[in-house]
């Protein structure tokens, strides 16, 4: 039997005449607005698991309003949809989004064929096995570790009496995820791969309940100087203000450019570009006086919340004054710290690049942006990939600005190879990774 339930030992009171402040034990306070009394009357409902059909005849709404009041408060979180058996409770579902799916009525007869959505992950939180939907949120407790094998027994079709005999309690764990749309009859598995949209509604509000841990957010401080740093040349910021296209040209004249000249780029223009787009412009400190405040600096280039987690590395073939190797931009300093100068890691990162660009010229330089994750997430929580995405994406524009601004070529790669990326950095692709890469070299027709 599918029931609602209060979600824990909650306290409900009145705060002005229209409001109710709901709170209870490790729960954040809600706030309802209840002008005509039916959240008080649908809690009052519940003081005890209930059906919906229960829920309806005790609180005098219409059909339509109750459903709507239910789901908001599902998704307020005041509310669960659990079912449980002679043994006790067996499932619990906890809803993140008002776009969830919510059928308390779904039934799966007994010689019905079922199967799982593609949408539903099985995974642990909270020390819990949970079934996941990845389309809006919604998550569904398994109180009772041997449920795991009804979930498991749905990959394939299957006859719901069946299924639903591989553990106790599985009957009613099929009806409540029957009931928030992660069972059904198989069909076509049609539209977005399952992680695609995972990772889509993980970033935006409205589809999830996003998560916002809590971290240390100044920003690290500068890395000592080591006798292997190279330092760059500085350009004249002055003279380049003179002397630059306007903007509106450079805008009109920027191309990807997939073939270059036969003469490389110097490491004075490599120095100009990385100084124009990536150095630390100054470091400022936090506010003393607002605790949510943090250290942060300020860049050419825009960053969410200044947190500027991207870090540019330099695979280098072909750059006047500067021997072949993987390089890190130290944008403190404005200098380029050793990291691999191997051959074979740097044969790799180019030939993908190479591989990448239709094969039409074999890149010079190739720039990786690689994301130190816990950076964004500490501010951003599940925010932070999307946002470290759209920082890419920032950061590739400025370069293609500034390339053609400086008459370089410069081309977006579609697809980098993040496991060569670690072998050339010996970075751990879980809290370092290369998220984007462009190439940049001289033009064609530009050999002297």
């Amino acid at each position: 039997m599918i029931t609602l339930r209060r979600d824990g030992e909650l306290t409900v009171d009145p705060t002005t005449s229209a409001d109710l402040l709901i709170t209870g034990p490790d729960r954040e306070p809600v706030a309802l607005h209840d002008a005509d009394g039916s959240v008080a009357a649908v809690l009052t409902a519940l003081h005890r698991p209930a059906t919906w059909q229960q829920v309806r005849e005790q609180v005098p709404l219409g059909e339509g309003q109750l459903d709507l009041l239910v789901r908001r408060l599902l998704v307020a979180g005041v509310i669960t949809l659990g079912c449980s058996d002679g043994h006790g409770d067996v499932a619990t579902a906890r809803f993140r989004s008002r776009l969830a799916e919510v059928r308390p009525d779904a039934e799966t007869a007994g010689e019905q064929t079922v199967q799982l959505s593609p949408y539903a992950l099985l995974r642990r939180l909270n020390g819990r096995a949970v079934v996941e939907s990845a389309r809006d949120g919604t998550v569904v407790e398994l109180h009772r570790p041997a449920l795991a094998a009804v979930v498991a027994g749905l990959c394939t079709p299957a006859v719901a009496a069946t299924v639903a005999g591989l553990a106790p309690g599985g009957e009613q764990l099929l009806r409540l995820l029957a009931a928030v749309g992660m069972v059904a009859a198989p069909g076509a598995e049609a539209g977005r791969p399952p992680h695609a949209v995972w990772t889509h509604t993980r970033s935006r509000n409205g589809l999830a309940d996003l998560r916002t841990p809590v971290g240390d957010l100044d920003e690290p401080p500068a890395e000592p100087a080591v006798d292997t740093d190279i330092a760059l040349p500085v350009p004249d910021l002055a003279a380049l203000r003179r002397t630059d296209p306007p903007l509106a040209e450079v805008m009109e004249a920027r191309r990807s450019v997939r073939r270059f000249g036969g003469t490389p780029l110097t490491l004075t223009q490599l120095g100009e570009l990385l100084h124009r787009v990536a150095r630390v412009q100054q470091r400022l400190p936090a506010d003393p006086a607002d605790d949510r405040s943090y250290s942060f600096t300020l860049r050419p280039a825009p960053s969410a919340g200044a947190m500027h987690e991207l870090d540019h590395y330099l695979t280098v073939r072909a750059c006047q004054g500067l021997a072949p190797g993987v390089y890190r931009y130290l944008p403190d300093r404005h200098a380029l710290a050793v990291v691999n100068r191997d051959t074979v890691p740097l044969v790799r990162l180019i030939n993908a690049a190479y591989l990448a660009l239709n094969r039409v010229s074999v890149p010079q330089v190739l720039i990786s942006l690689a994301a130190r994750g816990d950076r964004t997430t500490r501010k951003y929580g599940d925010l932070a990939y999307s946002l470290t995405l759209r920082n890419a994406g920032v950061a590739l524009q400025s370069v293609y600005l500034c390339a053609t601004a400086m008459g370089l070529g410069a081309c977006a790669v579609g697809s980098g190879d993040a496991a060569d990326f670690a072998e050339a950095t010996g970075l751990d692709p879980a809290e370092v990774s290369a998220v984007a890469e462009i190439v940049i070299g001289s033009l064609p027709g530009e050999d002297v």
